[in-house]
């Protein structure tokens, strides 16, 4: 718009300059056509000069058509002027409308593209964001990660050394505990000889009282039996000297007849025995065994050890205790503790209850 207005301004100024240079020359050619000098000169010496003005009528209307005519075309030219100017002006306006239209539209497809790649910058800064946290992430999860196998590390080689010490110190103590029940077995070995010997004196002994006690016995039975027969017979016979004394004498002709018997029962013990099966005691204690080693979770541990484990169970299974009777100490402690945890079966029947309550199981684990 600053551009049409300033060639605006200078088309009109142009205009006016042209218009007063045109008026400025039609009046210089009027005044020079009112004015016209003329000399003229006498003859002889004594002659004046005269002078004089002539205006020529025809001159004069040819000089005002010409004015006229001029003015016209100046008219006409400054019509022209105008309308050219005007064209021009709208040909600019119009052209200044196009430009200032593509001009919008170059500024709106530049913000479009501004905003595009701002947001896509946007997008790509949060990309970005999201990556590195994400990475930020997966580092602190490594980095997790590598403490929790650290520390599981320690603590597996802590549970090692652990074992190792517990193992090396039960090693000691089983050792120690071996010697000293290999002197307790030959204490215990001599004192059962010992024992032995009094019992079999002390046997011998009973043996004899029995055997005196038994004599004793039988003569007094004989005795008893010896009285009770004579009682016996003096009844028998006072009987019969009744009978004779009734009978007036005929006693003496008649045939007399003494009888006396005694009879004896015999007496017959029947033999109270009672027998249990081996498959019904072998397969009971293999259901222990499984129960317990159900309940074991170090097998690997004392592979190739075996505990002698004595244990006491109910009728229906219930342990009362267990302890160990001999064998690898750390296994006779997990071993323990497995038969305190163990869901037992309930023996099949009395028999094998009674021949298996107190009985000892050699534990190996599997």
């Amino acid at each position: 718009m600053g551009k049409l207005k300033e060639r605006k301004d200078k088309l009109n100024r142009s205009v006016i300059t042209s218009v007063v240079l045109h008026l400025l020359l039609i009046a210089l050619v009027i005044w020079g056509s009112f004015v016209t000098k003329s000399g003229l000169t006498g003859g002889g010496e004594g002659g004046q000069v005269i002078d004089a003005i002539m205006v020529d009528p025809n001159a004069m209307v040819e000089n005002f058509n010409q004015q006229q005519q001029q003015q016209a075309n100046a008219k006409q030219a400054q019509a022209q002027r105008e309308k050219k100017a005007k064209q021009q002006e709208e040909e600019l306006r119009q052209k200044e409308l196009r430009e200032q239209e593509r001009l919008k539209a170059i500024e709106e497809e530049r913000l479009k593209t501004e905003q595009k790649v701002e947001e896509q910058k946007k997008v790509a800064e949060e990309q970005q964001k999201q990556a590195q946290e994400a990475v930020k992430k997966a580092k602190e999860e490594q980095k997790l990660a590598e403490e929790a196998a650290a520390k599981a590390q320690a603590e597996k080689e802590k549970v090692i050394k652990e074992q190792a010490l517990a193992k090396k110190q039960a090693d000691e103590k089983a050792a120690a505990q071996k010697a000293a029940e290999e002197e307790k077995a030959k204490a215990e070995k001599a004192a059962q000889e010992k024992a032995a010997k009094a019992e079999a004196a002390k046997a011998e002994s009973a043996k004899a009282e029995a055997a005196k006690a038994e004599a004793a016995k039988a003569e007094k039975a004989a005795k008893e039996k010896a009285a009770k027969e004579k009682a016996a017979k003096v009844a028998a016979k006072k009987q019969a000297n009744e009978v004779d004394d009734l009978l007036g004498g005929l006693a003496s002709n008649a045939p007399g007849t003494e009888s006396g018997g005694a009879s004896a029962a015999g007496q017959g013990g029947g033999k109270k025995s009672g027998t249990n099966s081996d498959a019904d005691m072998d397969g009971y204690k293999a259901q222990v065994q499984l129960a317990i080693q159900a309940k074991f979770y170090n097998a690997d541990m004392y592979r190739g050890k075996e505990c002698l484990l004595k244990i006491n169970i109910t009728n229906k299974g219930t342990l009362i205790s267990a302890e160990s009777a001999g064998g690898d100490e750390g296994l006779c402690q997990a071993a323990l503790a497995a038969a305190k945890q163990a869901r037992i079966p309930a023996p099949p029947s009395d028999a094998v209850w009674r021949a298996f309550k107190n009985a000892t199981i050699n534990f190996k684990p599997q």
